[in-house]
């Protein structure tokens, strides 16, 4: 028996140390969203509703158009994880444990005269501010562990560099040229995920840009007729972003310990429903729902009055924002890979983020 002994204490001396396994996390229990106008109806610092997907027509560039409210993206993310639409920034009043226990969602469109890159290191400031406010009034480990949170910048950009005479291109396209300046955009938002895992986060979704080229306001633009199906230069300056974007990504995962972060090809889930509209239950993939002219892109959305009577219909709402009725499909790739990839099955073959579906982002 003795020698028994003498053996275990031998190999329990020889054999190196298990590493302690991570404590599981929970669920996510807060969802905070930064972003541009594609995920927040919200105002402006001047207080007036701006939408740079909206404001570029055939008026006058210095007019904003009205931001009509709707659910985008973010909202049907955050019902797949059981939770409430989070609030825009500017509705919190009050303990900010109590109103933005369950998220916050800092996005909106930006002024005209503000560059991309500022909009998102303004946003992440406050992010931070409220991030750590919220664990000084509640639980910061808590905080902490159950926060997800969704980035979703570069549409507004991208809208605006191919805007003929708009602002933004006039601006930066002569010293950085489109794909430069949208190179820059990426890093900027690649070096915004590593300035929140610093502030604490731990679970971060990038959102890509969809295919503008396939658009209403591309399409009207290059005068498409009837055979056109999308803008080639526009969407490979879209490709061009959101590649270095995810390039950016996976560079930067080894360098955050103990964080998943995932980014999610929009891209390619809007071209599988404009490649087969039809398929999906669309019956237009080329002409908006709410606004005005040809391709009902002139003239962007400037209230509800203007839509559609079936916008579940339609691929796009206004001159770039797909309808809900898209959105709700990407929510559905991004949350899960499909179950059955069968050719009758009204899905991608495979969810459209990696290297984790947002259900296990937020599991």
């Amino acid at each position: 028996m003795a020698p028994l002994l003498l053996l275990l204490l031998l190999v329990a001396i020889l054999l190196p140390p298990r590493l302690a396994e991570p404590p599981p996390r929970s669920p996510a229990t807060a969802l905070f969203v930064l972003g541009d106008s594609t995920v927040s109806c919200a105002a402006s610092s001047s207080g007036v509703l701006l939408p740079p997907l909206n404001l570029i027509n055939n008026l006058t560039a210095a007019v904003p158009l009205p931001c009509v409210a709707r659910r985008r993206l973010p909202d049907l993310l955050a019902e797949r994880m059981g939770l409430p639409a989070p609030p825009p920034v500017s509705a919190l009043n009050g303990t900010v444990a109590a109103a933005a226990a369950r998220g916050v969602n800092f996005g909106g469109g930006a002024t005209q005269a503000q560059p991309a890159g500022a909009a998102v290191g303004q946003q992440l400031r406050v992010a931070a501010e409220t991030l750590q406010l919220l664990r000084l009034e509640a639980d910061g480990a808590a905080v902490d562990d159950g926060a997800v949170f969704v980035l979703a910048f570069g549409s507004d950009a991208c809208a605006r560099l191919l805007a003929r005479g708009g602002p933004g291109a006039a601006a930066a396209a002569p010293k950085h040229g489109r794909r430069g300046l949208a190179r820059l955009l990426a890093d900027r938002v690649a070096r915004g995920v590593a300035e929140l895992y610093e502030a604490g986060a731990r679970r971060v979704a990038v959102l890509g840009v969809p295919p503008l080229g396939c658009a209403p306001r591309a399409l009207w633009a290059a005068r498409g007729g009837a055979g056109s199906s999308c803008v080639d230069e526009a969407n490979e300056l879209v490709q061009g972003y959101n590649g270095r974007l995810a390039a950016r990504l996976g560079e930067l995962r080894p360098q955050l310990p103990g964080a998943d972060v995932v980014f999610c090809d929009v891209y390619k889930g809007v071209m599988e429903i404009v490649s087969d509209p039809g398929r999906y239950g669309f019956e237009d993939a080329r002409e908006a729902c709410c606004g005005l002219g040809p391709f009902r892109a002139t003239v962007g959305c400037l209230s509800k009055a203007m839509a559609c009577g079936r916008p579940e219909r339609r691929v796009w709402w206004d001159l770039y924002s797909p309808t809900e009725a898209v959105d709700a499909l990407l929510a559905t790739w991004a949350w899960r890979p499909p179950a059955d990839s069968d050719s009758s099955s009204s899905t991608t073959k495979g969810s459209i983020c990696g290297p984790i579906s947002l259900q296990q982002l937020a599991a």
